[in-house]
């Protein structure tokens, strides 16, 4: 590597100016490096998670007042995440269900996570580099910058919508830290301080995984800024008490999230097994963190391993740890990313646990940061050594332009191969199908099989659906519901049901053991077999007595049996639920005539003419307790309303004409019976009761009157 001698090593600062104009063009470059690189990821369909995430959490489409928002609902991935579930509420507050503003929400995060980055990484840098006076602290650190911005491997925490719980839990971490940084000037640091506290709280109420922010600004203050751990306590224990509030917090927001029950353990994995899935998924982390092809959406469910499948990944994870623990002690300054690696990676690879998911690219959000930068602090020694080399240890020899063509190129080439990368895994992402076809080429496993039969469900294609389902539901129990339900809509219901059964007995405390008792219930109706049918909607009834829809068919199968008393209080506890629900109330009224509470049932239908007084069903069904109770005026007064709506209802003309023969008004009513038998020939009371009405009326006319 050529050089040339610099005659005299200016020892200046920069004039504040040009300070700021670096920084602008600094700031400029990552906001314009990510928004480029994901230009082309705003389209990109709602997928997996997003659906109990977006789509059908009902807490997020009502911003105002926020009490709705800030409290998700459990068992989602937004379950004690209030902050992150407050920011889809304003995208659905401003767009609907339009997926471009959560997509560009996202993006956004995550370019203002890189900026906050670059400034953690340049303070940092000129306290480890401040004896060198050839250093560039704000280079090295928009070096970082903006190669963690365009990575790939972030993908995942950006395209996927719900990983915005990732994102804005790393702004919010390195917001924490660059606060705290800021801080160490020695001027008035209250502010800052309050900066760092109330974004470390932000950060909890984001994802409970920003639990080690405390510990990483306590590691930093003491190898950048203090002697001594005890030296950093006394200055700043005000600071710490702060930041060590939000773990308060966290324990609240622990007990509305999914992640800290022991029941996924028992569902799926032991805790040891998942333990030792993680040796190789962290050598895969950062494996993808130098190379980063062939990513993975869905890793599926941890592996049943052993110490002896996993000791060459184990033993590397372990060399990393002990290395980084000599590094802590020897050269703290570099011992600091490794510590930041490992702490920042922990809780999702440990403490705080999804044992349904044995590994996810997003988890390197915040440790991808420690790779990136002793990657380039290791690539900026290297250059340092060859010029040393070349030149002596004392020389002050700097590189020519030549040596800063061919580093400058390297670092634009690996940026743009990074970002080329990115833009290729985004347009994996453009389509629901294409992305679950890709974990199937890349790591197949059942999950996947049962999520792409979902996409081949809905394009209409059943056989190709149940063949994916049938490849996964021997190793996820899961598939074997849709699997039942693909059964029986392609006309197989006992296969259906018997894959049902298998799921109810496999998964019993599964979340949609309701919805399969359900379909459960609706196939043995079909098969004739009443009894279990019932059976399976009682127990509905009795496991979630809440439950509206399972008091409804419930109802329906009391009714269809003729059990027309129990059909109707089960529609009244559904009503007392849901009083206003149109067709309920018709089926309520329809139940009422049939047991012979006709009083109640033209109460039940007039409530339901009040909410549509459109509705022919239910005027139809409220003549017949009209009739019962001979009522005859009201008869006809709902008789003609009907008429007016449906002039060929043969019915209501036979039930106008028994109405106007009640009030002896035999011609018209003739002509209703007669207009009744001509639309419907097959009406035999309409028959009967036009010749019942013509007799009448000719023995009327044959009897001479009396004088």
């Amino acid at each position: 590597m050529t050089t040339r001698r610099r005659p005299t090593p200016s020892t200046g600062a920069p004039s504040r100016s040009a300070q700021r104009f670096h920084e602008r063009l600094a700031v400029l470059a990552i906001v314009v490096a990510g928004f480029g690189v994901y230009a082309n990821s705003l389209s990109g369909p709602f997928v997996f998670d997003d659906l109990p995430t977006i789509v059908d959490n009902t807490s997020i489409r009502q911003l105002w007042p926020p009490t709705s928002a800030l409290q998700p609902p459990r068992k989602t991935p937004v379950a004690g995440r209030p902050l992150a579930n407050l920011t889809f509420a304003a995208n659905f507050a401003v767009g609907g269900l339009r997926v471009q503003g959560y997509h560009l929400v996202n993006v956004t995060i995550h370019v203002l996570a890189a900026l906050a980055l670059f400034g953690v990484v340049r303070r940092i840098l000129g306290r480890m580099l401040a004896a060198d006076a050839h250093a560039s602290p704000d280079l090295v650190a928009l070096v970082c910058a903006l190669v963690w911005v365009v990575h790939p491997l972030n993908t995942d925490a950006v395209d996927y919508l719900t990983q915005r719980t990732e994102s804005l839990m790393g702004l919010f971490y390195l917001l924490t830290l660059y606060a705290a940084i800021r801080t160490w000037d020695g001027k008035p640091s209250s502010r800052w301080a309050i900066i760092a506290i109330v974004s470390n709280i932000g950060g909890i109420c984001a994802k409970e995984t920003m639990v080690t922010a405390p510990i990483v600004v306590v590691l930093c203050d003491r190898i950048f800024a203090y002697p001594s751990f005890s030296a950093a306590f006394r200055a700043r224990l005000h600071l710490y008490l702060g930041l060590a509030a939000g773990w308060l917090l966290f324990v609240a927001f622990a007990f509305q999230t999914p992640f800290f029950s022991a029941d996924g353990f028992d569902l799926y994995v032991t805790r040891w097994t998942y333990l030792l899935n993680q040796a190789p998924a962290v050598a895969q982390y950062l494996r993808l963190s130098f190379w980063p092809r062939a990513l993975i959406f869905d890793y599926g469910i941890p592996l049943p391993l052993t110490v002896l499948d996993v000791w060459p990944s184990a033993l590397l994870v372990l060399a990393l740890a002990a290395l980084t623990v000599v590094a802590l002690i020897r050269v703290p300054t570099f011992g600091f990313w490794g510590a930041w690696f490992f702490i920042t990676l922990a809780p999702a690879s440990s403490v705080i646990a999804i044992p349904t998911e044995v590994a996810a690219e997003r988890r390197m959000y915040l440790p991808l940061i420690a790779v990136v930068v002793m990657v380039v602090l290791l690539g900026r020694l290297l250059c340092r050594h060859l010029i040393a080399r070349s030149h002596g240890p004392n020389s002050v020899e700097v590189p020519s332009v030549a040596a800063r063509a061919a580093v400058s190129a390297i670092v634009v080439l690996s940026l743009i191969g990074l970002g080329a990368a990115t833009v290729a895994r985004n347009v994996e992402y453009r389509t629901g199908l294409g992305l679950w076809q890709t974990v199937l080429d890349r790591r197949p496993h059942a999950r996947a099989h049962n999520n792409i039969a979902v996409y081949y469900r809905d394009a209409g294609q059943i056989d190709e659906s149940i063949r994916h389902l049938q490849i996964g539901a021997p190793d996820w129990p899961d598939a074997r519901f849709p699997l039942g339900s693909a059964l029986i809509q392609r006309g197989d219901v006992r296969g259906g049901v018997d894959e049902i059964e298998a799921f109810m007995r496999l998964r019993p405390k599964h979340p949609q053991m309701l919805s399969a008792r359900e379909e459960l219930a609706n196939a043995l109706q079909g098969l004739g077999d009443h009894d279990r049918a019932l059976d399976e909607l009682r127990k509905i009834v009795a496991a979630a007595p809440e439950y509206a829809r399972g008091r409804v068919n419930l109802g329906n199968v009391l009714a269809s049996r003729k059990d027309f008393d129990g059909a109707a209080q089960e529609y009244r506890e559904y009503l007392r639920l849901r009083p206003d629900d149109l067709a309920v109330l018709i089926d309520l009224g329809t139940a009422l005539v049939s047991s012979g509470h006709d009083q109640e049932a033209i109460s039940t239908l007039e409530h339901a003419l009040r909410i549509d007084p459109s509705n022919v069903t239910a005027r139809r069904e409220l003549l017949r307790p009209l009739f019962n109770q001979r009522r005859v005026v009201d008869l006809e007064q709902e008789s003609r309303k009907l008429l007016s709506s449906l002039p060929t209802d043969a019915d209501a003309h036979n039930q106008l004409g028994i109405a106007l023969a009640s009030q002896d008004r035999l011609d018209e009513a003739i002509e209703h019976f007669a207009e009744a038998v001509r639309l419907n020939p097959d009406l035999q009371s309409a028959r009967n009761n036009l010749a019942l009405a013509l007799d009448v009326r000719r023995r009327a006319t044959a009897t001479p009157s009396r004088r």
